[in-house]
C-alpha cells in the first residue's frame, strides 16, 4: 500500500502517521518543507514501514508540482492521499509565492492542485481514497464571492473558517466527479485538538485562560487523528464518498457546505488561481449529493487523458 500524506511532521498529523504505521503495512511519502523536522520525527521513533521525505512547500504551486513529479517517478499508484496540512493565518494579510492569500493557498488550493496532479496514480490503484481534514469552524465561514482571498478586508479568523468550508465543498464536488471511479473522497472534523495551532487561534484577549481551556476542551492528538485513520483504513469506508465525518460517523454540515452553486464557484476559482484543470470534468453539472446519503462507488470507466 502506498500512502501520501501532508501535515505529518507536526500537530495531530504526527499521531495520524504513527497510527497508520502501526496498523498497516505500507510505504509512506511524507510531504514537508522542513527536512530537519522530518528527520527528528523519524529519529525520535523510527517507523516500522518504509518512509520517504518529499520536499514540498504547500504554499507554492511550483513546489507541489515538483513533489508530484518526484512521486510519479518512483511509484505507479497511490492507495491513499491524505490532505492534512493546514495553517491558521497571521493577523496581517500574507501572500504565497504565487501571490495568493496564504490560508487559501495552503488549506484549499494545495489540496485541489495536489489531488489533481496525483489523480492518475490514484486511478491506478484498485481502490483509492482521498481524506481531507476539515473542521467544525466551517460553520463560521463568511464567504465573499467577489473576494475569495479577503484581500480587500482581511480577517484571519474568517480566512481560516472559509478555508475549512471550502475543503468540505471541494470534497463533495470531487466525490461527485469521481462517483463512477473507485476513488472515494471524504473529509472529517478532528475536533478541538491540543496542537500549536489551537494556541495560535485562541483569542489573544483570553490568553491567560488558555492553559485552563486547553485542559478542559482539547482532545489529544491521538484522539484527533482517529477519524482520519478510520477513513484511511476501515473497510466500511470503501463505498462511502462525499461525506463529512466526526468520531467515525457521518455528521451534518452547515447549509453553506451543501450549496452546490457555491461548490461550483469554488472549483472555478481554484482553476483560475492555479491555472490547472482536472481532466474531463463536468464543471457545470454538479447535482445534489445529499449530505447524509453515501454515494456508492462502482466499477469505473477510464478517467480520460492523463494530467
Amino acid at each position: 500500500m502506498k500512502i501520501v500524506i501532508s501535515g505529518a511532521t507536526s500537530g495531530f498529523g504526527v499521531s495520524w502517521l504513527r497510527q497508520l504505521d502501526n496498523k498497516q503495512q505500507a510505504e509512506f511519502f511524507v510531504l514537508a518543507r522542513n527536512r530537519c523536522r522530518f528527520d527528528a520525527l523519524i529519529e525520535r521513533e523510527p517507523l516500522k514501514n518504509p518512509v520517504h521525505y518529499v520536499e514540498c512547500d504547500l504554499g507554492s504551486l511550483r513546489s507541489i508540482e515538483r513533489a508530484c513529479d518526484h512521486i510519479k517517478s518512483v511509484t505507479g499508484h497511490i492507495d491513499i492521499l491524505i490532505n492534512n496540512a493546514g495553517i491558521y493565518p497571521k493577523n496581517e494579510l500574507e501572500l504565497s509565492p504565487d501571490h495568493i492569500e496564504m490560508a487559501f493557498a495552503v488549506n484549499q488550493l494545495a489540496p485541489y492542485y495536489l489531488t489533481g496532479k496525483l489523480l492518475p496514480l490514484l486511478n491506478n490503484a484498485r481502490q483509492a481514497r482521498v481524506v481531507n481534514t476539515a473542521s467544525f469552524r466551517h460553520k463560521d465561514a463568511k464567504v465573499n464571492t467577489s473576494d475569495i482571498e479577503l484581500v480587500s478586508q482581511f480577517n484571519a479568523e474568517h480566512a481560516y473558517c472559509n478555508s475549512k468550508l471550502f475543503i468540505i465543498l471541494f470534497t463533495r464536488y470531487l466525490a461527485k466527479l469521481l462517483q463512477h471511479s473507485t476513488i472515494s473522497v471524504n473529509c472529517f472534523d478532528p475536533g478541538i485538538v491540543d496542537t500549536p495551532m489551537l494556541k495560535q487561534a485562541f483569542p489573544k484577549s483570553l490568553t491567560l485562560l488558555y492553559p485552563l481551556a486547553r485542559r478542559i476542551i482539547a482532545r489529544s492528538s491521538f484522539k484527533g487523528a482517529q477519524t482520519g485513520v478510520f477513513l484511511s483504513l476501515a473497510t466500511e469506508c470503501e463505498c462511502t464518498t462525499g461525506q463529512y465525518f466526526k468520531d467515525n460517523k457521518v455528521i451534518t454540515t452547515s447549509k453553506k457546505a451543501k450549496d452546490d452553486e457555491l461548490a461550483s464557484w469554488l472549483w472555478r476559482e481554484c482553476e483560475r488561481l492555479s491555472g490547472f484543470c482536472y481532466p474531463t470534468l463536468p464543471i457545470n453539472k454538479l447535482k445534489n449529493l445529499g449530505n447524509d446519503a453515501p454515494v456508492i462507488n462502482r466499477k469505473r470507466p477510464p478517467l480520460g487523458r492523463a494530467i
